[in-house]
């Protein structure tokens, strides 16, 4: 069975989140394409929530280093020969707030 069967189990949601997670557990550019893929070619409600769910709530992503490298890969997926990937990843880096801006908004909020 595919990634993309499995990211797009129109009958399992659970399938969906599970594969996402393991795919964005690898920490590598190609789990993280997969998932992009999926989310970009997504057609039901459960499908994007999942996956959306999945790329926004990644415990990794809150370290700097997993920051950074998520920014790293974005930056090479934003370049992807793939028009879903490629636009996901734009999409996602345009809507990223600089380090700056946000360590602001935390002194801020204490």
């Amino acid at each position: 069975m595919s990634f993309r069967r499995l990211l797009l189990d129109a009958k399992d949601t659970w399938v969906i989140q599970e594969t996402a997670e393991a795919l964005l557990d690898r920490k590598d550019t190609i789990g993280l394409r997969h998932v992009l893929l999926a989310y970009s070619q997504a057609c039901s409600f459960d499908a994007v929530d999942q996956l959306g769910t999945a790329l926004d709530c990644d415990p990794e992503w809150m370290t700097t280093e997993g920051a950074d490298r998520l920014i790293r890969q974005l930056r090479t997926l934003a370049t992807d020969e793939g028009t879903g990937v490629r636009d996901e990843a734009q999409q996602i880096l345009a809507n990223l707030r600089p380090r700056e801006e946000w360590a602001r908004g935390s002194a801020a909020d204490s």
